[in-house]
């Protein structure tokens, strides 16, 4: 019985009946084959224009870029898995090839059956990774919950502004460290190329979609609308009116994972309390 085509792979082979025969072989086994690459800089074309989830990539290529070099170039920028197919075994070849961190490393010419395996068990080991990273991040987010529910039922209105600018200042850097990493991986910010003026609206659009997100996870109820967002019900609703500060963590929030995506963007906070559930509004002006 063949699979529905779920796992996504691309293949890097600069011989073309080789290539379309790995793809048979790749559609006969229930993959969707996003494209097959005769050289590297092709690779990492298609690679940004998909998703991919598998590389099955020869090592050996024409021109100045080889399979290894084009899997460092794209591993720059998405964490996906690799498996070398290669009649090329030498020390050197395979140093190198250790440097990317495949998942496999498969000799021509090679057995069907050991190629269908070592796809199975590196697409199982990454399943097994994303969910590790998940889980991970259902912890960061209940510690940054914790945080906030913890520390602020002893900060009231009569606090001294002095103590408010030192908590706000601590809980700046606690967020930042529990929570910068993640949205970088996310939105795949930490490629320099990513960030330039043709794609300031996608990173706009992708991270006002990331923030919601995670205030959404935080417990939040938020309403969406044109490079605006609302909050209309929040963790202290009931005890908002007696100390802005709880404004003001929101605003630290929203103000610190803008600035990570580097892009030119004015962000406005305004907050409306009284005996209703507050709602607190950011806009966002963008000047491209």
């Amino acid at each position: 019985m063949v699979a529905i085509p779920e796992e996504k792979i691309l293949i890097i082979e600069d011989e073309n009946i080789t290539a379309l025969e790995i793809q048979n072989k790749l559609d006969k086994w229930g993959y969707d084959v996003v494209g097959t690459a005769g050289s590297g800089e092709e690779a990492i074309q298609i690679a940004n224009e998909n998703e991919i989830e598998l590389i099955l990539a020869d090592i050996v290529l024409r021109g100045d870029m080889d399979g290894i070099d084009a899997v460092d170039r794209i591993s720059d920028r998405y964490d996906v898995p690799v498996i070398y197919l290669t009649a090329h075994a030498d020390n050197d070849t395979f140093s190198r090839a250790k440097m990317t961190k495949p998942s496999g490393y498969v000799i021509k010419p090679f057995d069907d059956t050991e190629l269908k395996y070592s796809i199975e068990i590196a697409l199982l080991r990454n399943d097994y990774a994303d969910k590790a990273v998940q889980a991970k991040d259902k912890e960061r987010m209940a510690t940054v919950r914790d945080f906030m529910l913890s520390s602020t039922p002893a900060l009231t209105s009569q606090v001294r502004i002095q103590d408010t600018a030192k908590f706000l200042k601590d809980f700046a850097n606690f967020f930042e460290t529990n929570m910068h990493h993640k949205m970088n991986r996310e939105l795949k910010l930490d490629d320099d190329s990513y960030k330039n003026t043709d794609n300031s609206r996608k990173i706009l659009t992708e991270y006002i979609a990331w923030v919601t997100n995670m205030f959404t996870n935080l417990g939040y109820r938020i309403e969406t609308g044109s490079d605006e967002f609302t909050i209309t019900e929040c963790l202290w609703s009931p005890n908002v009116n007696d100390n802005k500060i709880y404004c003001l963590m929101c605003r630290a929030m929203v103000e610190l994972s803008l600035n990570w995506t580097d892009i030119d963007v004015k962000m406005f906070h305004s907050y409306l309390l009284g005996p209703n559930p507050p709602k607190c509004r950011f806009s966002f002006n963008r000047t491209f």
